[in-house]
């Protein structure tokens, strides 16, 4: 059904990236509120202390490696959950994008977490200037994907995703 839709250019990449990086600022806030709870609970129960610290907030703060891999995770989630499940993040619905194998077909878990490892925080999609006319970004080569661009009509339809399974 999508093997022979256009590819997604530079622009519209990059602008369903950046509604996707409002959606993900609100979802780091609320991973922050839940690590503040979390350090607030250890401390009341006694596991960890915050004697030496100003507040919670300063806990995070020297400790800061274990959120920065925490909120990696949560921004991993983000991605994995979207193009698996359904092919589209949030922002990438928004634009009509759809993330397909290169032969059509609805991507793997596996494709997904390849693709999200080498997209580079999105700097892979500069790789479409390098390889001009060709429509795939660094992350689409290395993990066998393409981002395809929706006709009005397929973007009404719920579920394409599985309409490429």
């Amino acid at each position: 059904m999508f093997a022979n839709a256009p590819r997604a250019g530079l622009v519209r990449r990059l602008a369903a990236i950046l509604y996707d990086w409002l959606i993900l600022a609100a979802l780091w806030m609320a991973a922050m509120a839940l690590a503040l709870l979390l350090v607030g609970i250890l401390n009341r129960f006694g596991v960890i202390s915050l004697a030496n610290y100003t507040d919670h907030a300063d806990f995070i703060a020297r400790h800061n490696i274990w959120f920065q891999l925490y909120s990696l995770l949560w921004f991993g989630w983000f991605y994995l959950y979207f193009w698996y499940k359904g092919g589209q993040t949030l922002g990438m619905r928004a634009w009509r994008l759809l993330l397909v194998q290169q032969d059509g077909a609805a991507v793997s878990l596996k494709q997904a977490a390849l693709r999200a490892a080498t997209a580079l925080f999105g700097l892979g999609n500069l790789w479409l200037w390098l390889r001009w006319g060709k429509g795939l970004a660094l992350q689409d080569q290395l993990s066998g994907t393409q981002v395809i661009v929706l006709t009005k009509e397929q973007s009404k339809l719920l579920n394409l995703h599985k309409a490429a399974r």
